[in-house]
């Protein structure tokens, strides 16, 4: 026993913590609570109080060498305590909790043996790591990561590109088929999974890759171009001209037409300064060096995944360049979105495809997500085996309503509190019981919630490893930024 309840609300409780077992509790500790029922709850807060007057504290404080005086005439005059959140009611398997224990019911750690419902068996989950300070392996469900979409939030250093390796691996051994976008060659052979069974870098000049990126120029869209640059009224208005008119050759036609043959052409509905300021946007695109060859990578990367493979897009150069990081994954997403779209239509069956969204702010902020493919995925993809994870340093400029499509978040150490505080305010899940722990995780550590797991969990993920016999964990590792 490490305390008794000494108050308890619907969905919460309030514990006294025994002096001797007070520096053993950790906030996101998992706690049993013996009553009628085994209520299992987690620590979100752990402080100390004083019985009497509100000042005695401060009084305490100037006289510390009486203190000891003052306990054997008074008795003690503190004690510390921990408000916990209660996640349910263990009866095999856990279950709401509808009532709420017993004054002074008795606290103790919750053990291995009191959560071995979380031993699930079969082909259905992915293991990524063990609960925290317990020998017990965390296991996710797979369609509900996927198809309801996921996000991985945490600083720079904080591990989770090692747990989107992890995930990614997990998802290997399941044969589901992923496409990431590995912005800054943290999935593909430098430091990931390059190399490994079922795994194909595809790759822009800069990386190591087993096929080169291309994009043919008719792919894109005016859409991509909206989203990479801001157009005036009269550009928009001068792009849906050229498109309606020459289609998949409208970016061709803008960059090689004579510009007075355009203007003359259109019948002076688009102004000379227009079409210049369109060609110098257009220029860039059509000069990257993956735009425009023979060789369609959309098909091959589609073809692959259909196979069950697992595409690294590896940025190489480019992972700096925020034009062309927008143009491909936007092209290479939308592409992948309408095929699934035709195979439901046509009655063909599809695997759930997961799609790994690195750098997600660039895409995904307030002024840009509504522009994207991507709000397209987070609110129909799963009518499709679509599903989107997205990963980021900087959840804060992420748009709240993407935030709330995400319905698996994992959260490892966030130290800035506009990030916390977006989390919390724009996420389907509660979090607001976790948000002193988000400034507190360690390396490795994380906080995953949502449908795909049965309640809150601490965790402690697993190192990526591309050996499956080796036994590695994050103690044994030393991080810096290039590690993860």
């Amino acid at each position: 026993m490490i305390g008794k309840v000494i108050s308890a609300e619907s969905d919460r409780i309030t514990a006294r913590i025994l002096l001797d077992d007070i520096e053993n509790i950790n906030m996101g500790d998992l706690l049993i609570i013996e009553s009628r029922f085994k209520y299992l709850a987690r620590v979100s807060s752990i402080f100390s109080k004083n019985i009497g007057e509100p000042n005695l504290p401060d009084k305490i404080a100037v006289l510390t060498d009486r203190i000891d005086d003052m306990e054997s005439l008074f008795g003690t005059q503190f004690y510390y305590a921990a408000e916990c959140g209660i996640l349910g009611v263990l009866d095999s398997g856990i279950k709401p909790a509808k009532t709420i224990p017993k004054f002074l019911s008795k606290i103790r750690k919750a053990e291995s043996k009191d959560l071995e419902f979380l031993l699930k068996e079969g082909k259905n989950y992915i293991k990524i790591g063990r609960l925290r300070n317990m020998d017990l392996p965390i296991k996710i469900d797979i369609e509900s990561f996927i198809t309801k979409h996921a996000g991985v939030f945490g600083k720079t250093g904080s591990g989770k590109s090692n747990t989107v390796k992890v995930i990614i691996k997990e998802m290997i051994k399941h044969n589901i088929p992923c496409l990431v976008f590995d912005i800054h060659g943290e999935y593909g052979y430098k430091r990931g999974l390059g190399g490994m069974e079922n795994v194909i870098v595809v790759g822009l000049p800069g990386g190591e890759c087993d096929v080169s990126l291309t994009v043919p120029l008719q792919m894109i869209k005016p859409g991509d171009l909206r989203v990479m640059t801001t157009l005036t009224e009269a550009q928009e208005d001068a792009v849906a001209l050229i498109h309606k008119r020459y289609g998949g050759k409208w970016l061709e036609y803008i960059s090689q037409a004579d510009t007075e043959n355009i203007v003359s052409e259109f019948e002076n509905k688009i102004q000379m300064t227009t079409v210049l300021a369109l060609q110098r946007k257009i220029g860039r695109i059509v000069d990257y060096n993956f735009v425009g060859r023979d060789f369609n990578s959309l098909n091959y990367i589609r073809d692959k995944i259909r196979q069950d493979k697992v595409i690294i897009i590896d940025f190489g150069d480019y992972e700096h360049d925020d034009w062309a990081i927008k143009l491909i994954t936007s092209v290479i997403s939308r592409f992948l979105l309408n095929k699934y779209k035709k195979y439901k239509k046509e009655g063909h069956k599809t695997k759930e495809t997961l799609l790994v969204l690195e750098e997600a702010h660039k895409l995904l902020n307030v002024d840009t997500a509504k522009k994207t493919v991507f709000s397209d995925i987070v609110r129909e993809g799963r009518k499709f085996n679509l599903g989107l994870c997205i990963v980021d340093q900087m959840p804060h400029k992420i748009f709240e309503e993407v935030l709330a499509q995400l319905n698996t978040v994992i959260i490892m150490l966030l130290t800035n509190i506009k990030d916390r505080e977006h989390l919390v305010l724009s996420s389907e899940n509660d979090l607001s019981d976790f948000k002193k722990e988000m400034k507190r995780l360690d390396i490795g550590e994380a906080i995953i919630t949502g449908i795909s797991v049965p309640f809150p969990i601490p965790a402690k993920i697993d190192l990526f490893s591309l050996s499956r016999s080796k036994k590695e964990n994050f103690d044994q590792f030393e991080f810096n930024e290039l590690d993860i």
